[in-house]
């Protein structure tokens, strides 16, 4: 089917984005220097939202197929390329292989037992899961699960992936006293499995951190420290899981920042740019956590760039590093000062120290530079240099014209001859033949759009769907996202472009994308769930879908969907997804749904499960048979599947204590920031219900 988003929406929106410049630090000259990536407005990384997908991606269907994985696997993750991010909006993965009744009552009741009873479960076990759940029960003795450590360690030999991992962690929960395991789990750092090596990292981690702050014996110095050369080695380890899980690690066993500081420059310095940047991307994941490491590595010469674009990353957060950025905004390669200074801005207001030299920035003799210190002006909201950027709008140069005029816009929202201005200034860069000004002046004026009355905001809506047709694939990126960003105004411009064959599909993204704010485009879904191309029912069934409870409407449409013929499987998966995001209002269908979830197709009987719990949350029942289902979602390939699987298992409560295993590896280790999140609050939840 065509409906899986054909487009990946920018998360951040790029505005001088090829201002440009990638990540990648060259040795061009200053003449040749273009000033790095930098984003208006108040987003942050589609990974960093809160709950349900924003800009940074567009939702889609399940898929018409699925591997069928072991029930507690963590989802796998593959290196972002770029900081867009693309959130599809599938539905829980297939159920779990069936485990025997006795299994499911030990999973509910975790821990039950003593140490020796457990120790011959695992021995006496025939199976994978019988040995995974009695492993998962001597971890949840902690320290007393000490008598078990030969059998864990045994288990770190296993062929079975599962139980390596879950046998790592298990010796982690032990504490300092599983020291002498230490040597497996480092020689573990080497497996083939990200899950495993993840594991080993986290339960080395807990192990040195439970030793405390004491003076620790010589040989367990001198174990640590190899510990530290084997973790540095994954700093650029392929998934970000094991990246993530190895800083801590290391920040465990160096808490001086100098040294972590020192480590990082060795180890990152002279590596090639595409293996830096995901270990960057890692580092700047711990935010708060990673700022005094990356202030220490912003006074080695050969460390800094790479720390500047860390802290970037944290923005905010990192407002302790301000005074240390500015001094690297003051000296150095241009390209080095440009990222400094949009390090500043990404950190906004906090960071309005560096106010006097940004302005003093604007008499740079290199354009990038201006660039780059008007638009941390703005992020700053810095009144004192209104002058400075008055004469940098009035520049010759329309790329930093328009990014002062933006500016001074921000600065100032509640001048209208200032916003006027700059709608002005903007506009026209809109026509402009390059690539960079057109992109950069659709994500500055949907920055603006708090300062501009409707009548404005419908015209850029207009000019921004014609952008969608533009020919270079960057600034029709750009278009979505700023259509995104400007809310419920797109909306009708969307609609509109719902007649037009070639952006239809786009269009119907868009919306979705648009979450709850499309609400008035619902009856134009309702009717394209009739429409003859079956890509276009499915598109319409996923955007009725992100606009949830209130597309109810919808539901006698999607009833007709979900009953349609078993060739179009994959419609009926979007109609039953689509259905539960709609919650309560579509009681009408559940008996359909429960015929659907005894089907052979697991995928179909999954996301009639989780659909069924989405409309009848109240059905304890439902309940029982969704649990296994939403722990299996849990290592879903889909983000919108783990994150809806995480938030529904923490509204279950003390019912959901068979998923605590997973969900505590999933609020460590999901590449996602907000299924990390989901999983922690339904940890939370969970344990506060069962205390």
């Amino acid at each position: 089917m065509r409906f899986k988003g054909t487009i990946v929406v920018m998360g951040v929106v790029c505005v001088m984005a090829t201002l440009g410049c990638s990540p990648t630090k060259t040795n061009k000259s200053a003449s040749d220097q273009k000033p790095p990536e930098v984003t208006f407005g108040d987003q942050k990384r589609g990974d960093e939202a809160p709950s349900q997908p924003k800009a940074g991606g567009v939702p889609k269907p399940p898929a018409a197929a699925t591997k069928v994985e072991p029930a507690d696997e963590a989802p796998k993750a593959d290196t972002p390329a770029t900081d867009t991010l693309e959130l599809p909006g599938g539905a829980p993965a297939a159920p779990a292989p069936a485990v025997p009744a006795a299994a499911d009552a030990d999973r509910s009741a975790p821990g039950a037992g003593t140490i020796g009873d457990l120790r011959q479960a695992l021995a006496a076990a025939t199976n994978e899961e019988g040995r995974v759940l009695a492993i998962d029960a001597i971890a949840d003795l902690g320290p007393n699960a000490l008598p078990a450590l030969d059998d864990l360690v045994k288990a770190l030999g296993d062929e079975n992936i599962r139980l390596r991992w879950h046998a790592a962690r298990a010796i982690g929960r032990i504490g300092e006293d599983a020291y002498p395991a230490l040597p497996k789990l480092v020689a573990l750092l080497k497996d083939a499995d990200p899950i495993v090596v993840t594991q080993a990292t986290a339960a080395i981690r807990e192990i040195r951190a439970d030793e405390g702050n004491a003076a620790l014996a010589d040989d367990h110095t001198k174990a640590y420290a190899e510990a530290v050369d084997a973790l540095s080695a994954t700093l650029v380890h392929a998934d970000p899981r094991v990246r993530r899980g190895s800083l801590k690690a290391i920040a465990a066993l160096c808490p001086e920042p100098g040294k972590l500081a020192d480590l990082l420059d060795d180890t990152l310095s002279d590596a090639d740019p595409s293996v830096v940047m995901p270990a960057l991307e890692s580092l700047a994941d711990l935010g708060p956590d990673a700022v005094p490491v990356l202030v220490e590595a912003l006074k080695h010469p050969k460390s800094r760039y790479w720390a500047t674009v860390a802290l970037t990353e944290i923005g905010p957060a990192a407002a302790p590093a301000a005074g240390a950025l500015t001094a690297a905004a003051l000296h150095g390669e241009p390209e080095e000062r440009m990222q400094a200074m949009l390090a500043l801005a990404a950190i906004g207001e906090p960071a309005a120290e560096a106010a006097d030299e940004l302005s003093a920035a604007l008499d740079s003799p290199d354009t990038a530079v201006k660039s780059s210190a008007a638009y941390a002006l703005g992020r700053m909201r810095v009144a004192s240099a209104d002058a400075a950027l008055e004469k940098a709008s009035a520049d010759g140069d329309p790329f930093l014209a328009g990014i002062a005029s933006w500016a001074r816009a921000r600065i100032h929202p509640e001048d209208k001859t200032l916003v006027s201005a700059a709608l002005a200034t903007l506009s026209t860069a809109l026509g402009s033949d390059r690539v960079n000004t057109r992109i950069a002046a659709m994500s500055a004026l949907s920055d603006l759009t708090e300062s501009l009355d409707d009548a404005d905001e419908a015209t850029l809506a207009d000019r921004f769907v014609a952008l969608l047709e533009d020919g270079h694939p960057a600034v029709r990126g750009a278009a979505a996202t700023s259509l995104v960003r400007l809310g419920p105004t797109a909306i009708t411009a969307l609609e509109k472009a719902l007649d037009k064959p070639a952006l239809r599909t786009l269009a119907m993204e868009l919306l979705a994308a648009s979450g709850s704010k499309a609400k008035p485009a619902v009856d134009n879904l309702v009717a394209a769930l009739s429409d003859a191309d079956p890509a276009t029912r499915g598109d319409a069934a996923v955007a009725l879908a992100a606009i949830g409870p209130d597309a109810a409407e919808a539901v006698p449409a999607l009833s007709k969907l979900l009953a349609g013929d078993e060739k179009e499987d994959a419609l009926r998966y979007a109609a039953a997804y689509a259905l539960g995001r709609i919650g309560p209002a579509a009681a009408p269908v559940a008996e359909s749904l429960r015929g659907l979830a005894k089907s052979e197709d697991e995928l179909m009987a999954s996301v009639a499960v989780w659909a069924l719990l989405k409309i009848e949350p109240e059905n304890k029942a439902q309940v029982t048979a969704a649990v296994p289902v939403l722990r299996k979602a849990l290592r879903s390939q889909r983000d919108l599947a783990r994150l809806e699987a995480a938030a529904a298992l923490g509204e279950l409560g003390s019912a959901a204590a068979s998923a605590v295993p997973i969900l505590e590896i999933v609020s460590e280790d999901d590449p996602l920031a907000a299924v990390r999140t989901a999983a922690a609050a339904a940890l939370a939840k969970i344990k506060a219900v069962e205390n």
